[in-house]
């Protein structure tokens, strides 16, 4: 938060900036804007609940970018039964996949990036 902060305050859109702390899956459904441009790296079991809480605020045209959808390759070896991150991001990028609603694109970078954008 304090790294973030610092430059947040050297941003010369610092005023437009508003840092929330907590709970995503409390804060997320709490904001009363609608989003342009999501990018997603948090706890991997959320992933599911940010994406159906994020496609009720996301606008036509806005980017989802989700973090780690490849998870240093665990999403396509055989899942253990106590992996909770890897089972939801597998449950994640379906619902990317399937959501009639979104473009999406995944590049095979590092641990992998998906774009996603609404129709």
């Amino acid at each position: 938060v304090d790294l973030q902060k610092k430059y947040f305050e050297a941003s010369p859109w610092k005023e437009q900036i508003v840092q929330h702390l907590g709970d995503a899956t409390e804060i997320i459904p709490s904001l009363k804007e609608d989003f342009d441009l999501v990018f997603i790296d948090a706890d991997k079991p959320n992933y599911p609940i940010y994406f159906h809480q994020i496609m009720q605020k996301l606008r036509p045209g806005g980017v989802i970018l989700s973090d780690n959808v490849l998870w240093s390759g665990k999403v396509v070896e055989p899942v253990k039964d106590d992996d909770e991150s890897t089972k939801a991001l597998l449950e994640y990028n379906r619902l990317l996949a399937e959501d009639e609603r979104l473009e999406t694109v995944m590049l095979p970078v590092r641990d992998g990036l998906t774009i996603s954008r609404r129709k």
